[in-house]
């Protein structure tokens, strides 16, 4: 809320830094700090080739027994008429992670060294729900794109009261997204290559929400950027904040969503997901372009960072493991 916001913002540190106690070993703390300042860390090499082989041939046995399916749109943005699936689609594996089909005990292995990573990050991000959520709530799944397929420009997660009657339904919501790659030897002219949306200027604040759950809808500032939050004031009024306490503007207490009219005169950024097909990308983006390399993990929050996956030109498929750990929404 802003009245805990408007105590913690008058200290030198920043909310959701890492505590002193916090040791990660997975990954080096000056990935948690990309990540937690809203950019994307690549760790190359986070599984070793055997698994990452193992992992490729059970999605690739999956898929040959029929068990994928289209679900996400290469059109979106364009006309709903036109946004039926087809081949060029992204397709998830439908079976259930601790299914027994296929290899089974991979995934396992899998799955244990993404526990240990989430129990991580809820650590080094100061995310301690994400530690106790995940074990329920975690999303883990095979992506399967065929030559020519792509995904178009779009975000991982948004403020619950922007979601209409779909939002307040689940007791968590996706909190860190991440994409851990299986294609041997994958060049970079084979495309497929996931297109991040980053801030083109620096942030020295923790983004996507704040320790007491209000969520990340845009950014201000000139010179570095400023996460802005939708929540409550010590009064109960719905507001909209930055992270150094500063009120952009506020909506009544009836509006059933953040008003966009209203964000936009504040001054405020808007954090885009998707876009129509013929509209410009947002000012003040930098695009970092990652090729999906066998064994390579991405990790970033999943509110701030759009991204995308370009066209795969490729003669063979691209094939990832993808999911994301959730942490606890606060009471509506």
């Amino acid at each position: 809320m802003l009245l805990c916001l408007l105590a913690t913002a008058q200290a030198a540190t920043p909310t959701r830094t890492t505590p002193a106690a916090a040791k990660p070993q997975l990954l080096p703390a000056e990935a948690w700090d990309r990540i937690r300042t809203g950019r994307v860390h690549v760790e190359r090499d986070f599984i070793d080739a055997t698994l990452a082989q193992r992992l490729r041939a059970d999605a690739t046995l999956l898929q040959e027994r029929g068990l994928f399916r289209p679900d996400g749109l290469s059109r979106l943005g364009e006309a709903k008429e036109r946004q039926g699936f087809n081949r060029g689609d992204r397709q998830t594996y439908a079976g259930g992670w601790e299914a027994s089909e296929g290899d089974s005990a991979a995934r396992r292995l899998l799955a244990g060294k993404l526990a240990a990573l989430r129990r991580e990050a809820a650590l080094a991000l100061r995310r301690p729900s994400m530690g106790r959520a995940g074990a329920v709530a975690d999303e883990r799944s095979y992506n399967w794109y065929e030559p020519g397929a792509s995904l178009r420009r779009h975000g991982d997660e948004f403020h619950e009261e922007t979601k209409g009657p779909k939002g307040w339904l689940l007791p968590t919501r996706r909190s860190l997204t991440w994409l851990l790659y299986l294609n041997k030897e994958w060049r970079a002219e084979e495309g497929g290559a996931l297109r991040a949306y980053e801030r083109a200027r620096p942030c020295d604040h923790a983004v996507g929400a704040t320790d007491d759950g209000d969520v990340q809808v845009g950014w201000v500032g000139e010179d570095r950027e400023v996460p802005v939050f939708f929540g409550e004031d010590e009064h109960g009024e719905r507001v909209l904040y930055d992270a150094l306490g500063h009120v952009r503007g506020g909506c009544a207490a009836g509006v059933a969503a953040p008003p966009l009219a209203t964000i936009a005169d504040a001054g405020v950024r808007l954090i885009r997901g998707s876009l129509d097909r013929n509209e410009a990308p947002p000012a003040g983006e930098a695009i970092q372009d990652i090729r999906p390399v066998a064994g390579t993990l991405l990790l970033f929050d999943s509110i701030a960072v759009p991204h995308e996956v370009l066209a795969v030109t490729a003669e063979r498929p691209r094939v990832a493991c993808t999911g994301w750990f959730h942490e606890l929404l606060p009471a509506p």
